[in-house]
């Protein structure tokens, strides 16, 4: 009997849930390894059961192999002749009764790779932090942002087994959002400050609120910072030998963030104010001071300052040393 090909099998066998036995062969290539889970069998052994992607020239499936024994042979880009597996719920079950030999590189076309790939390695749309909170539920995603809440780890049980967790905060753009990592991801050596990509995530909601989860597919680097429009009030400032110290009033936020302003930044940001270049330092510091509150904007990376605005008018009618500040 000729082979059938994949597209073959899925349409033969596309009308009925039950495992369905497949003696005859199929030729395949392995596009992509997933995750090993451990199972219980129906003699109470413990087992390893392996999810991996195939193809050939008509389409792509999940298989899955519970041979250990047989797991080395499952490696990317070899080509197989599989035979006596069983097909079921659209997934190629392959035991210890199962034969997988060598046969010649079989090409397939990027399309399908792709398609197999994507088995396994489901899209992970990037979003704004601010876009994950209109999400739908258990949507996937990739975020970024700065790290600005870190907690402990802590142990939660798991389908009977102890599993570790921690849950991270991180922002963009003034939105936050809670991402609870597991398992060898909750041990990652994270700090607060530090700006991640986290992939694959999984929405879910608790209580009300929406936080992200990590799945088996999740990978975290630490990236360059972001770029982020800070807006607030001025609350407090000092002036140092080299730099600006500021406390602000964020926008829509009740605590307040330091902010280190260079003095060349400062001038910048004052010299379309004739007043200004007038005034020694500790001159402009008294006048910036009494008139405490006023406006700031910048555009920041990580903690460097790379575009500064202040809600400064220049006076054209109050003498030297003083000027109007925006309230």
């Amino acid at each position: 009997m000729a082979q059938k090909s994949l597209s073959e099998l899925k349409n033969c066998h596309s009308g009925t849930s039950k495992p369905v036995p497949y003696s005859d062969g199929v030729t395949v290539v392995i596009v992509k390894k997933g995750h090993t889970a451990k199972f219980v069998d129906s003699n109470g052994q413990q087992g390893e059961l392996l999810n991996f992607s195939v193809a050939d020239k008509s389409a792509s499936m999940l298989a899955t192999l519970s041979d250990k024994t047989k797991h080395s042979k499952i490696v990317e880009g070899k080509t197989f002749l599989v035979r006596n597996f069983i097909l079921k719920g659209g997934k190629i079950t392959m035991s210890s009764k199962t034969s997988i030999m060598g046969k010649p590189s079989l090409e397939i076309p990027d399309e399908i790779r792709t398609s197999a790939v994507q088995l396994i390695l489901p899209p992970s749309p990037e979003k704004k932090v601010a876009e994950v909170h209109t999400a739908p539920l258990r949507s996937i995603c990739s975020v970024k942002g700065q790290v600005i809440k870190n907690e402990a780890t802590r142990t939660v049980r798991v389908s009977g087994s102890e599993t570790t967790i921690r849950t991270i905060t991180i922002e963009e753009n003034s939105s936050t959002i809670e991402i609870t990592l597991w398992r060898e991801l909750a041990e990652l050596a994270i700090n607060i400050g530090d700006t991640l990509q986290i992939t694959h995530c999984l929405l879910n909601e608790w209580q009300g609120t929406k936080a992200l989860n990590t799945t088996r597919n999740t990978t975290i680097q630490e990236i360059q910072p972001l770029e982020a429009n800070v807006s607030g009030t001025v609350q407090a400032l000092s002036l140092t030998e080299t730099s600006w110290e500021v406390c602000l009033k964020e926008d829509n936020k009740e605590q307040y963030r330091d902010i280190v302003i260079e003095k060349d930044m400062m001038q910048n940001a004052l010299s379309h104010i004739d007043e200004a270049c007038l005034l020694t330092e500790e001159e402009l510091e008294n006048v910036l001071i009494n008139r405490i509150p006023f406006k700031l904007q910048a555009v920041m990376m990580g903690s460097r300052i790379l575009n500064l605005q202040l809600g400064i008018l220049p006076a054209q009618q109050i003498p030297h040393p003083q000027f109007e500040i925006m309230e």
